[in-house]
């Protein structure tokens, strides 16, 4: 299996196969077909909130941030970059 640049293995998701079966269920939105079209959108929509000009280099450090084994929470991984109405907050008090 091939291995990124921290030595883990390319898709995290191909060491379980219930892994796989997670991953599409509550969080690959129609479109996506792994983790790469997930990291994307996720920091896609984490970096929209910053100035035009710096969404790019944003979205890129999101991304690369996310490659290092950084998770959001599941509500961010799940519903930031979609059309979901809902917090990426994953605990609040009301």
């Amino acid at each position: 299996m091939k291995r990124d640049h921290f030595d883990r293995p390319q898709d995290l998701t191909a060491t379980q196969p219930i892994s796989h079966d997670v991953l599409k269920e509550k969080y690959l939105k129609p479109g996506e077909s792994g983790l790469e079209d997930l990291y994307r959108r996720v920091a896609r929509a984490l970096a929209s909130v910053e100035p035009e000009a710096e969404r790019a280099k944003h979205e890129a450090l999101f991304l690369e941030n996310l490659h290092a084994g950084a998770i959001g929470a599941g509500r961010i991984m799940s519903a930031a970059g979609t059309s979901i109405q809902a917090t990426l907050i994953n605990c609040f008090v009301q």
